[in-house]
């Protein structure tokens, strides 16, 4: 991956089981050779299926981050998340940033 690559913002807000289903996603826009980065944001009631010590399995070229704001408002500790889930100070302006730069969005 260069500093050129394109990047896929996967947004997940609503149900914890689609974490997972943005991981998938994930993986097949990796399988299909696209040659993007992903990043996985979490937020609202979401954020619970990031919580635990089970390793999540990320895809190559994949980065999957929670939101600090949600976390604090759900009285999540950050040192809850699983490994390998890092954090955004906020979902919202990840996603803005991501999209002024033409990321493409999808939310889950």
């Amino acid at each position: 991956m260069n500093e050129n690559t394109r990047e896929v913002i996967l947004h997940v807000a609503d149900d914890p089981a689609d974490v997972q289903r943005a991981l998938d996603a994930a993986a097949g826009l990796q399988a299909a050779g696209l040659g993007v980065r992903v990043r996985v944001i979490v937020n609202g009631p979401a954020l619970a299926g990031l919580t635990g010590t089970d390793a999540v399995q990320v895809p190559e070229h994949t980065e999957v981050a929670a939101c600090s704001v949600g976390l604090g408002r759900r009285g999540i500790d950050p040192g809850e998340l699983r490994p390998e889930v890092g954090t955004v100070p906020s979902a919202v302006t990840a996603i803005v940033h991501a999209q002024l730069a033409d990321a493409a969005y999808i939310r889950i």
